[in-house]
C-alpha cells in the first residue's frame, strides 16, 4: 500500500508542481520541432473541443534525434491561470493517466532526418471527462517528469449562450485603429446564477499573451449578461499579415529571394520586410499568423516535407533601430510568443534587423510587434511596423469560464469565435 501512495505522489503531485506558474505551451528538447495540435480537418483554429463531441484534436511533432523513442502523454486540467488543481488524473480523464504513442513514420526523402509522430485525443484510452483548460504533456519511457513538451488545449461544456459583434470603438481617438468586442451571454442554463461565477476571456487570431479578461459585466437584463465597456475588450486593428509560401524549396515563390543549396540544409533569404504603417490598407485573403504543412510536389506532407534555415529581415526607416523597443516576429511561427525565440536583432553594419528561424515546408503568415523593453504591456503594437486599421480582418476567440458553488476550479461554459470581417 504505501509503494503505490508513493507511485501516486510520483506520478500525480511532482508534474503538478512541475509546472506551477509556468507558460502551458513549452518546450524542452531542441531535437523536437513543428509541434502541431488542432481541431481534426481544421488546421488554421485554436485546439478547441466541446465535451463528448466526435472531433477529434490531432497532434503531432517531429523528432531530430532520427531514432525510436518511446514517447507517452498525458493530459492535466488546470484552472483558468494555468495553474494546477488538486485533482487526481482520474476526476477528469476516461481511460488511462499515461498512454503510449504508437503511430510514427520515418522521413523518407527529406535532406533533414526525422521521425514523425502523431495522435489524437479523445480515444478510447483517454478522453477528458470535465470541460476546462487542459495541458498536454508529452515525455519519454512512461516517466512524467521526462517532459519534452507541453501544448494547452480547450474542452467545452456549452451551457452558456455566446453572441458576440466586433464593432467600432466610440471613442474617436481609436475608432478607425481599433476594433471592439461586444458580448451578450445567455445565463438561462446556470442554476442561481451570481455574476461573479464568470470570467470572460477574449484574443485575438491565436495571440494568447494579450488575451483580455473581464470579471465585471456591464449590464445584467434576466438571463442576458452584456459586456459593452470602451475600455476592456478593445483591440487594435493591426493589418492583414504577411506570408512567405515554402511549399517548395526549389523554386523561388513571391515572397523569396534567394535560395541557397550550397549547405546541406536549404538556406531560404526572404525579401526584406519594410514598415507597413504609412501604406494605404487593402483587403486580402490571410491566415492571420496561422501556418500550414503542406508542399506543392504531391508528397505526404507530414513525414517527407523538409525543412529550411528561413532568414527574415526587418528594415527599419533609414536603417536606425528602435530606440528602447524590441521588435518580434509573431505568428504561430514563433508562437505569437515574446521571447528571444522570436526577438528580431539589429545588424548594425547591415542597418537592418534580421531573425532566422528552422521551417518546415508549407504556407506561413507572419507579423512584425514592437513593445517596449521595460513596459511589455501591449500599447501600441503594429503602428509603426503594419498600421493600425478598423478594417482588418481578424479572428477572435471567446470563452467564457464559470466557477460553480463549491467547484474547485473555473469549467468553460461558453466558447464562440467571431470574424471581423462578417461578425460571425
Amino acid at each position: 500500500m504505501m509503494g503505490k501512495i508513493l507511485f501516486f505522489i510520483w506520478v500525480v503531485i511532482i508534474p503538478l508542481q512541475i509546472f506551477a506558474q509556468q507558460d502551458p505551451d513549452q518546450c524542452f528538447d531542441t531535437a523536437i520541432h513543428t509541434i502541431l495540435l488542432y481541431p481534426e480537418g481544421r488546421p488554421r483554429d485554436i485546439p478547441v473541443i466541446g465535451l463528448n463531441d466526435p472531433t477529434a484534436l490531432n497532434i503531432s511533432f517531429d523528432d531530430f534525434s532520427f531514432k525510436y523513442q518511446n514517447y507517452f502523454y498525458s493530459i492535466e486540467l488546470v484552472d483558468d491561470q494555468w495553474q494546477p488543481i488538486p485533482m487526481s488524473p482520474f476526476d477528469y480523464t476516461k481511460g488511462f493517466s499515461q498512454n503510449k504513442i504508437n503511430d510514427f513514420k520515418v522521413s523518407s526523402i527529406a535532406v533533414q532526418q526525422y521521425y514523425h509522430y502523431q495522435f489524437s485525443i479523445p480515444n478510447q484510452n483517454c478522453a477528458p471527462t470535465k470541460a476546462g483548460n487542459y495541458i498536454l504533456k508529452v515525455f519519454k519511457d512512461g516517466n512524467p517528469s521526462s517532459i519534452v513538451f507541453t501544448r494547452r488545449f480547450y474542452v467545452v461544456n456549452s451551457l452558456i449562450g455566446v453572441f458576440s459583434s466586433v464593432q467600432e470603438p466610440f471613442d474617436g481617438a481609436i475608432s478607425r485603429t481599433h476594433q471592439k468586442i461586444q458580448l451578450s451571454l445567455d445565463v438561462k442554463q446556470i442554476p442561481y446564477f451570481q455574476p461573479d461565477q464568470l470570467k470572460v476571456l477574449v484574443f485575438q487570431n491565436h495571440r494568447f499573451n494579450d488575451a483580455k479578461m473581464v470579471t465585471e459585466p456591464s449590464f445584467i437584463r434576466g438571463n442576458q449578461v452584456e459586456y459593452n465597456s470602451e475600455r476592456d475588450l478593445i483591440f487594435p486593428g493591426g493589418k492583414e499579415a504577411r506570408w512567405l509560401d515554402l511549399q517548395s524549396l526549389r523554386l523561388r515563390s513571391d515572397r523569396v529571394q534567394q535560395i541557397d543549396q550550397s549547405e546541406p540544409l536549404t538556406k531560404i533569404i526572404v525579401k526584406p520586410d519594410l514598415s507597413r504603417s504609412t501604406t494605404p490598407y487593402f483587403t486580402f485573403n490571410d491566415l492571420n499568423g496561422a501556418f500550414i504543412i503542406s508542399n506543392s510536389e504531391s508528397l505526404q506532407s507530414e513525414f517527407q516535407n523538409d525543412y529550411a534555415n528561413v532568414v527574415f529581415t526587418f528594415v527599419p526607416k533609414n536603417g536606425i533601430p528602435y530606440m528602447g523597443e524590441k521588435l518580434y516576429l509573431i505568428g504561430d511561427l514563433t508562437q505569437n510568443k515574446l521571447s528571444s525565440f522570436a526577438q528580431m536583432q539589429f545588424n548594425a553594419s547591415k542597418g537592418y534587423y534580421e531573425k532566422t528561424l528552422l521551417l518546415k515546408q508549407g504556407y506561413y503568415s507572419y507579423q512584425y510587434l514592437l513593445r517596449d523593453a521595460k513596459d511589455p504591456q501591449p500599447s501600441q503594437d503594429f503602428m509603426e511596423t503594419e498600421g493600425d486599421h478598423w478594417e482588418t480582418e481578424n479572428t477572435y476567440t471567446i470563452l467564457v469560464y464559470y466557477t460553480a458553488p463549491g467547484a474547485r476550479y473555473p469549467m468553460i461554459a461558453g466558447f464562440s469565435t467571431i470574424n471581423s470581417s462578417r461578425n460571425w
